[in-house]
């Protein structure tokens, strides 16, 4: 009797440490030879593990506690290449083509993975013939063959969800395969106006944000963005930023009072939007929503970050500057000489730089109403005195320290050269890319 709670005890201390395996397969590999794995905790995402391609396959180790969720496999860093995949406490098999690995994906082992997968591939296959009834119907004049399909369409995408949501009950695909549901009408719209709207109002209709595997998931962020971004669109600029404060309003509604998943998904719209340099997008998430959020969801070192982002966004009133002309200290904010300033940094240790500063010289020497600020990054000022010589009509300000230099850090600099172009009142209104974009700019103005 001893020996065998012996064995037993043995037994339970070995199931409470085992390590499940991850083994993962590139097919083709395309030459990435390394996979690492995070867990997705909402907007962010936890290291976990790392491996080496070993005989053509990938094993990562899943530490105990590391808990059931959404973890993801990055095989191109750089250019943001990954695939999500649910580990719910058991091993699992699979391979995927990493040029496409949403479409792709093989699970050999893992019964969630085997339905969530089957799940997507066949509803997405389905929701995509749907669709194509719902376009063809609008200027369509064989109306009735079309309503025929459609609701034949609708039905077994109907009967499809039904199956899988039934396969999936007591497993943690469950959750994914109902808030990915998507809301179907019964019958054909004749205009898109009318499609659009109804496609509009329900969005959300199966998303559960109090759902915790949904909270431990990029599912919700991903939903939000795809609703915000995609679904309210227009090509008249006051518009287009009614519908993108307009969908906002509508997710945080739907989110409710679950301030957490408030905070991801506001801090994800939040990095979207300063990333497009979408002030007034910015301005709006973090007045009306982000700074309402109580102390303990909100994230100092992450609005300092956005704030960086949005100091030279276009529309912002560009960084101020100041430099010595002779005993006389000159600000930027001062100048009143131009209808339109060109600020560009440069360095006289850029071999890019001393290619294409003479010929902006050149080319802007002729402009009228455009003052040229040109601010040298540099570690002496040999090279900064030997070189202006050559551009007297230019105010040159000398920033030494290179890139730890004020005026570069308060511009964001990071390569030379880069260009800004102010109105008269020294407000950002482009950010040309490099030397042809400068001229065609001027040109067309």
């Amino acid at each position: 009797m001893i020996k065998k709670i012996v064995i037993l005890l043995f037994l339970v201390g070995f199931s409470m440490n085992a390590q499940d395996t991850i083994r993962v397969k590139l097919d083709p590999d395309n030459g990435y030879k390394r996979l690492m794995m995070y867990k997705i905790i909402g907007a962010k995402q936890r290291y976990i593990s790392f491996a080496e391609m070993d005989e053509g396959k990938f094993n990562l180790i899943v530490p105990k506690d590391s808990g059931k969720g959404i973890y993801r496999l990055f095989f191109d860093v750089n250019n943001n290449g990954y695939f999500d995949f649910i580990y719910n406490n058991e091993p699992v098999s699979m391979s995927f083509n990493p040029s496409s690995p949403e479409y792709s994906a093989q699970f050999e082992e893992s019964d969630e993975n085997k339905i969530y997968q089957s799940y997507l591939n066949s509803s997405e296959l389905l929701q995509a013939k749907i669709d194509s009834v719902q376009i063809a119907y609008f200027t369509s004049k064989e109306k009735e063959t079309l309503e025929k399909k459609y609701k034949e369409r609708v039905q077994n995408l109907s009967d499809l969800q039904s199956y899988f949501e039934k396969e999936s009950e007591g497993k943690m695909a469950n959750s994914f395969v109902k808030a990915n549901k998507k809301y179907n009408n019964l019958d054909l719209f004749a205009t898109p106006q009318e499609y659009l709207e109804v496609l509009d109002s329900h969005f959300f209709d199966y998303v559960d944000f109090e759902n915790k595997d949904l909270m431990n998931s990029s599912l919700l962020v991903d939903k939000v963005m795809e609703y915000v971004f995609y679904l309210n669109d227009s090509d008249d600029p006051d518009l287009h930023l009614k519908l993108r404060q307009e969908s906002v309003n509508n997710a945080m509604a739907k989110i409710g009072g679950n301030n957490y998943i408030k905070s991801e998904i506001l801090s994800s719209l939040l990095y979207a939007f300063a990333g497009q340099e979408e002030l007034k997008m910015v301005n709006y998430i973090k007045e009306g929503y982000y700074n309402q959020l109580p102390d303990e969801f909100k994230d100092a070192k992450f609005i300092s970050t956005i704030n960086g982002m949005m100091k030279t966004a276009t529309g912002n009133n560009a960084p101020e500057i100041t430099w010595k002309d002779g005993n006389k200290t000159m600000k930027l904010s001062e100048l009143d000489s131009a209808n339109q300033y060109l600020i560009t940094f440069w360095s006289t240790t850029c071999s890019h730089c001393l290619n294409d500063i003479p010929k902006l010289y050149e080319f802007t020497k002729d402009l009228e109403g455009v003052k040229v600020i040109a601010i040298a990054l540099e570690e002496d000022k040999f090279g900064f005195e030997y070189h202006t010589q050559d551009l007297p009509n230019w105010i040159n300000v000398l920033a030494m320290n290179k890139w730890e230099n004020e005026i570069a850090q308060s511009y964001d600099i990071h390569a030379t050269p880069s260009y800004f172009i102010l109105d008269k009142d020294k407000v950002i209104i482009a950010k040309p890319e490099d030397l042809e974009d400068v001229e065609a700019y001027f040109t067309i103005e």
